[in-house]
């Protein structure tokens, strides 16, 4: 299943900071970023579940685009107001990746950042969990901008990505699957972002750290204790 994956592997431009992998349930997303001088209005959203690496993928993005990320926390409290962001849209030439767009946020600001990137050209990428047409605000002007928005969804992963995404986790955590563990878990896991970040966790508290990779018997244990049922 990794090596399948393996074969969408690619990197978005030699900024990139590192290779995302890309498989069937988040390629048509990954492909939309390829294409962002050509998004519709110079805007698009990418959404996806808790866990999901949207927030890695748009990393990946500003990378590639020599765009600058900033969060809504910054877009509220450093970017306020219409001029504010009309400089920083400037600044950055047009392209501009703001994280957790879905929550709280400088509304007016985000308006002038939008109507820039339709005017002008620009790439704007506004990053959240749900679909905008779902996202809080406060002004009318920026819930029919969001209504119209396209989006690009990164959807809960199928096995090759949830092997990987497992196997990536466990690294981070200085943590090995063996391979008859790892084909175990995505065979009786839910294929979700969060379990898989549940049970990685669950791992790290319980599996003793050593030279020999996660056995199955230890992983069964494991996803029996995150999922509050015997696992087969």
């Amino acid at each position: 299943m990794a090596e399948q994956a393996r074969l969408f592997e690619f990197r978005m431009g030699e900024r990139a900071p590192e290779r995302h992998v890309v498989s069937a349930s988040n390629r048509a997303a990954a492909e939309l970023l390829t294409n962002w001088r050509h998004w519709p209005g110079g805007a698009m959203a990418l959404t996806g579940p808790k866990g999901s690496g949207r927030t890695h993928l748009a990393h990946a993005w500003a990378a590639s685009a020599a765009a600058r990320l900033i969060g809504a926390a910054t877009l509220d409290l450093e970017i306020s107001g219409p001029a504010a962001a009309a400089e920083a849209f400037e600044a950055a030439e047009g392209r501009l990746a703001i994280d957790d767009a879905d929550r709280a946020r400088d509304d007016m600001a985000l308006v002038r950042i939008l109507d820039l990137a339709r005017w002008r050209g620009g790439a704007v990428l506004l990053v959240g969990e749900s679909d905008p047409a779902h996202w809080a605000c406060a002004t009318p002007d920026l819930t029919s901008r969001f209504s119209a928005l396209p989006a690009a969804r990164l959807e809960e992963p199928d096995e090759a990505l949830l092997e990987l995404v497992l196997r990536r986790l466990c690294r981070e955590r200085f943590m090995e699957l063996s391979d008859k563990a790892v084909t175990y878990l995505v065979t009786h896991m839910e294929r979700t972002f969060a379990q898989a970040h549940a049970l990685v966790a669950e791992l790290d508290r319980t599996v003793v750290k050593g030279a020999r990779p996660i056995a199955t018997a230890q992983a069964r244990k494991a996803l029996q204790a995150v999922s509050g049922e015997g696992a087969p």
